[in-house]
């Protein structure tokens, strides 16, 4: 929960993140401001604001897109569960392409970045843990 939460080391964590500014208000709520790698060979990069939403009590994180463009809705949750003697990270993501990324092209790339992301996740709570 601390490595997703540690909104400030994203980019150390996640390899396609390019940048990443965390605002924190006031009343508790967190924006990341964030730019990421979609494509090297196609030098695609998408830049979205997100609200995050945490659920410390659930263990759900959720990042959700209120501006930006790549993406036209984008909605990512992570959940944690315990399962025997370690915890299960759960990750969904939700979202539409903006029209000028081939859908083919945008689910070949998710499907080859997510378990980087997972993996890395993964290792730096392990190192952490």
């Amino acid at each position: 929960w601390e490595v997703l939460t540690a909104y400030e080391q994203l980019p150390d964590v996640v390899p396609n993140i390019l940048s990443n500014e965390v605002t924190r208000h006031p009343d508790g709520a967190v924006t990341i401001e964030q730019s990421s790698l979609r494509s090297r060979r196609l030098n695609l990069v998408t830049e979205m604001t997100l609200s995050v939403e945490a659920d410390v009590k659930a263990r759900k994180l959720v990042l959700m897109r209120t501006a930006g463009h790549g993406f036209l809705e984008f909605v990512g949750s992570y959940t944690l569960k315990p399962q025997g003697g370690s915890t299960y990270l759960q990750y969904n993501v939700e979202l539409v392409p903006c029209p000028i990324f081939p859908l083919p092209l945008v689910e070949t790339k998710i499907r080859k970045e997510v378990p980087k992301m997972l993996s890395a996740v993964a290792k730096v709570s392990v190192s952490e843990g």
